[in-house]
């Protein structure tokens, strides 16, 4: 063993952690998930707000809504019409940001019921192989390993990587395009693919006591990303139905899909 635990993220600053998260550095996300205040301690054990049984609940909400601002913004950065009176955008931009919080909130269930039934099905074929040696491991600030904690930590990595849109709201100043959008769209997609891979391997470890599992199994990284594509499918067909149960077919700042039962917009 190593003898001691050590997070070499812990003593740098913010941005720079936020650079190695673009980086798609996975210790980068581990740290910022696990061991970085104010996340670290959501639902964490004793941290648990007892006065208040939701106030871990209303934390993740209140990230889950800024994410869904920002998501908004860009919406209205992106499509502004001068044919728009005052309150047929203001009623739009409403409409937009009920759509991005309740497909956020859709997307991060379908990210969490799938990432579990991912986990139970690797816990159940894992074998007493050499390679599930016990191996120096990174200490957290919070060690709990109840479910609602393993929820929330995916939670955040979907919401959380969310706030990249910044980056395509900055970019669209110098190009206001499609292809901006769209590469933006991805952008923050690959970056909630690692986050939620990186909740899953961290999981796995502390339930198998493994070493990392991120670059050794290719199948298991590969089963890593279909909680995202769970989650992104979920939120696509909600904010599709939202849209045609008000009428409201606002334009799609993300990755346009045509098909036979309709149009989709994955954002």
């Amino acid at each position: 063993g190593c003898g001691n635990d050590v997070d070499p993220y812990i003593e740098r600053e913010w941005l720079l952690v936020v650079m190695d998260c673009v980086l798609y550095r996975p210790e980068a996300f581990r740290h910022a998930l696990y061991n970085r205040e104010p996340f670290a301690t959501i639902f964490c054990g004793d941290n648990v707000d007892h006065n208040n049984k939701f106030g871990g609940l209303r934390q993740l909400m209140r990230y889950s809504f800024i994410a869904a601002l920002i998501r908004t913004y860009l919406w209205h950065a992106t499509t502004t019409d001068e044919e728009d009176v005052i309150g047929t955008r203001s009623a739009k931009l409403l409409v937009v940001l009920c759509q991005s919080l309740v497909g956020e909130n859709f997307m991060a269930i379908a990210t969490i019921v799938s990432a579990s039934i991912i986990v139970k099905m690797s816990m159940r074929t894992r074998t007493s192989d050499s390679s599930m040696a016990t191996s120096c491991k990174i200490k957290t600030q919070c060690n709990d390993a109840s479910s609602s904690f393993f929820y929330s930590r995916l939670y955040l990595a979907v919401a959380l990587s969310s706030f990249f849109h910044l980056v395509t709201i900055f970019a669209i100043i110098w190009d206001n395009s499609a292809t901006v959008c769209l590469l933006g769209t991805l952008f923050v997609l690959s970056l909630q693919r690692m986050g939620v891979a990186t909740v899953v391997d961290e999981r796995l470890r502390r339930e198998m006591d493994t070493k990392t599992v991120l670059t050794q199994d290719v199948s298991l990284r590969l089963k890593q990303s279909i909680p995202l594509v769970a989650g992104i499918a979920a939120r696509t067909l909600c904010s599709h139905i939202v849209s045609k149960a008000v009428g409201n077919d606002s334009d799609c700042i993300g990755i346009p899909i045509k098909s036979s039962i309709g149009s989709f917009c994955i954002s």
